[in-house]
């Protein structure tokens, strides 16, 4: 069973189970966990009964569970010593104040949903409940405290070009959905194509910003499911949306200085648009798209503007020697976490496993330093292990061949990467993150 979600999601109207059943209590320091690397179960050196720490950690049968921790730096964990085991796999989880929310992509059947809270840290987290997501998701974000998926290329009736916005409350009570608002995309652009939809970027005034993907129409309509991404006719060009949250167009933003703002793995979309914190919204392309022609950059949006900034452009490809990124996330300032292709000719599921800190507003980098040499990690190959920032610091899942699952903290300013602790039991750790 597994956990909820973080990157990359399946948003769509849901059914509130309104669980209130009692957490599982954790193992004490003294027990051990049963080896899945072929390795002598490890001691727990830390009880997982207390903390403002999440992770998501999975064992090797992809079974994840939920951690709680006081350090993730200090004090191993045991997998043994889990509070939860979650119902399925995979989740992505977003973290919201004291809220850990997070679903699970079921194929074609409906998307499974979980939502933890933080009551007080020397406890348990307080289980709210699980849910149902009945349509797929490829983007999330929050605007103002509700949590919002979305799915492009939806079909109803001869129609293939469909975007759902479904916008949910949280609270102690449960996820529940308020409403659920479809528009059609072809030509918002005025030229034909369709739209997907990449991120959401809060303005703070009832609207928001998406990256938009153009393609050709995927699906005839016989797909129940609807298609995403199509044949991309013009792959050098970049594209921004405002709309408000009635799904009313503001501004469409256009440039062709980079490809557009999506990375993606597979099927699924990754988030390339984010807020810096001086308000500045940065547009990242990876130039994931074979056929374009431009490198991989990006653009700013500056705060209150109404469109790109024409003085910013930032060749970050030429900047990191060739490399392209796949997955990218804002630290503090102007700086970001980039996650490396290993390969300058990447593919959709092709491995990740360098990283990189840049600095948008110097248009320099650092390498991450530290971790272990790329060929013996065994993450960085799906869209798990996704880092945190906290207080300043990164925190990486890694997990070392032969090893068991660990996080590595990183100075933003250096790119240094000390170890910290490690999760014995755990394949991986898909996800961590600070609740308060």
């Amino acid at each position: 069973m597994k956990a909820l979600l973080s990157k990359g999601l399946y948003g769509g109207a849901f059914v509130l189970l309104s669980l209130s059943l009692p957490l599982f209590t954790a193992c004490s320091s003294d027990d051990s966990a049963e080896s899945t690397n072929g390795e002598s179960g490890g001691i727990a050196t830390g009880a997982a009964t207390s903390g403002h720490f999440f992770l998501d950690a999975a064992a090797d049968d992809g079974t994840e569970y939920i951690l709680q921790n006081t350090s993730v730096t200090d004090g191993d964990l045991n997998i043994s010593c889990n509070i939860k085991e979650l119902p399925t796999s995979p989740y992505t989880w977003v973290f919201k104040d004291s809220y850990a929310v997070g679903v699970s992509y079921q194929q074609q059947y409906a998307g499974l949903g979980y939502c933890v809270k933080l009551t007080d840290e020397t406890k348990p987290f307080e289980q709210i409940g699980q849910f149902q997501v009945n349509d797929r998701f490829t983007t999330y974000g929050f605007i103002d405290d509700m949590f919002v998926t979305s799915v492009s290329g939806q079909t109803r009736g001869d129609r293939t070009d469909i975007a759902v916005f479904d916008f949910w409350s949280l609270d102690d009570s449960g996820v529940k959905l308020l409403r659920s608002k479809s528009r059609y995309t072809t030509d918002i652009a005025g030229d034909g194509q369709q739209a997907t939809f990449s991120g959401i970027v809060d303005n703070g005034d009832g609207t928001f910003l998406t990256a938009m993907i153009k393609s050709d129409h995927k699906d005839d309509g016989s797909n129940a499911q609807g298609g995403s991404i199509g044949t991309v006719k013009y792959p050098d060009s970049c594209w921004v949306v405002k709309m408000d949250t009635a799904l009313n167009i503001k501004a469409v933003y256009g440039d062709d200085r980079i490809s557009y703002a999506c990375g993606q793995f597979r099927s699924q979309t990754l988030n390339s648009i984010y807020k810096a914190d001086d308000g500045n919204v940065y547009v990242f392309s990876n130039s994931y798209e074979s056929t374009s022609t431009l490198p991989a950059g990006a653009l700013r949006i500056k705060k209150g503007a109404d469109g790109f900034d024409k003085d910013y452009y930032f060749n970050i490809q030429s900047e990191l020697g060739g490399y392209k990124f796949r997955r990218v996330w804002p630290i503090t300032g102007s700086k970001f976490l980039l996650e490396l292709y290993d390969d300058k000719t990447p593919t959709s599921t092709g491995d990740a496993r360098n990283y990189a800190v840049i600095d948008m507003e110097t248009k320099s980098h650092v390498d991450v330093t530290g971790l272990p040499d790329k060929l013996n990690i065994t993450s960085g190959q799906t869209t798990g292990d996704v880092p945190m920032v906290h207080d300043g610091k990164i925190y990486i899942p890694i997990t070392q061949r032969g090893g068991y699952a660990a996080l590595y903290n990183v100075d933003p300013n250096t790119g240094v990467a000390t170890k910290g602790i490690t999760v014995t039991g755990a394949a991986s750790i898909r996800s961590v993150g600070y609740l308060k």
